[in-house]
This record gives C-alpha cells, structure tokens and sequence, in this order.
C-alpha cells in the first residue's frame, strides 16, 4: 500500500530515499484532498462568527 501510494504521488524509488513514510503519507492525504469537492467553504465571516 505504501509504495502505491509513493507511486500516485509521482515519487520515484531513489526519491524515497530522501523521505520519511510519514512525509509521503502527508503528501498522499493532500494530494486527496484537493481533489475534493468541498460542497460548502466558510468565508472570511465564517471564521470572524467562530
């Protein structure tokens, strides 16, 4: 599963030598979540309301 993961993110072999299995997580997570379509984004407003 791990290296699936290094693969969707376009990272090569001698790449993960330079990486942690945490940091390609981290990057695999992103990468899923800004294909995401958020139905709903909070304003600027939002945030001041909070």
């Amino acid at each position: 599963m791990f290296l699936l993961r290094a693969v969707q993110c376009g990272i090569s072999v001698s790449d993960m030598e330079y990486l942690t299995i945490g940091m390609i997580n981290d990057m695999f997570i992103e990468m899923k979540n800004d294909e995401y379509d958020y139905p709903l984004i909070a304003t600027q407003e939002d945030i001041d309301n909070l």
